[in-house]
């Protein structure tokens, strides 16, 4: 199956998706498949992930609390400061839209199918982040396009949050 158009000038990496408890993602480099980060989730009673480089330095941490009102998955930095939080309609059927609020009180809205993995994200109306997937072995794969000037790591932890996040709906 093709893979969608890269949009001009923006950033490509193909995630694939390890079937598990922890739910683990390796992003690749399309063209080599060489890994560039790796997203370790970890097993608990709360989701928790590391978003780790390709020198397994710890980027981000996702810390979720999904059974709590309203539900709400933390990001923190590489040293454990709070950074974002991503946040939705508290008793909403269907989820199409989100928000990452930032510490510095910018947001980022994403909108969507959530379930499908098929949504994109904006900052002020502009489009960052675009995730689509496209289901190529038996591990499903799909790709995360990112704008230039967004951090990488900041979009898997997000694509991270919102894959848990459904997971638990």
């Amino acid at each position: 199956m093709a893979l969608p158009p890269q949009p001009d000038g923006w950033s490509r990496l193909l995630i694939e998706s390890k079937f598990g408890m922890g739910r683990d993602f390796r992003a690749l480099d399309p063209t080599t498949e060489e890994q560039l980060y790796y997203v370790d989730g970890k097993v608990n009673v709360r989701p928790v992930a590391e978003i780790q480089g390709s020198d397994g330095a710890i980027l981000f941490t996702v810390k979720g609390q999904v059974l709590a009102i309203p539900k709400r998955m933390a990001i923190a930095d590489a040293q454990g400061q709070q950074v974002a939080e991503l946040k939705a309609k508290s008793f909403s059927l269907v989820k199409n839209r989100m928000t990452l609020a930032f510490a510095d009180e910018s947001t980022w809205v994403l909108e969507g199918s959530f379930i499908e993995k098929n949504y994109a994200v904006s900052d002020e109306g502009a489009p960052i982040i675009q995730i689509t997937q496209k289901w190529m072995t038996i591990r499903d794969r799909y790709t995360i396009d990112v704008a230039p000037g967004i951090d990488q790591g900041m979009a898997l932890a997000l694509m991270w949050a919102v894959d848990r996040w459904v997971e638990r709906d």
